[in-house]
């Protein structure tokens, strides 16, 4: 019974998600379109002006957190996780 629920659940996600992308055409954000964003911010002009905290930046674009266009645009929009970011990466950096 708990396996056809679990298969119930995993068809009803990807039929959602067949519907987003097919039907409404809401597709993923372009990872590249919000680095240039975040290029931008200066906040993070301050961040990579460090060339310790760079390196570990450029880490993260390729395998970390930056790789990630919904963790990117949270980063951007809230002082929150931008905070957390800045801070996660000072402590990755010591």
């Amino acid at each position: 019974m708990m396996l056809f629920l679990l298969l119930c659940l995993i068809a009803a996600g990807l039929l959602i998600e067949v519907i987003q992308k097919r039907v409404l055409k809401i597709n993923d954000p372009d990872i590249q379109e919000l680095w240039a964003e975040l290029e931008k911010a200066k906040w993070y002009g301050e961040l990579i002006s460090d060339p310790e905290l760079k390196e570990w930046v450029l880490l993260d674009k390729q395998n970390g957190l930056l790789k990630d266009p919904y963790y990117v645009r949270k980063i951007i929009e809230s002082e929150g996780h931008r905070e957390g970011f800045i801070n996660y990466i000072k402590n990755k950096a010591k």
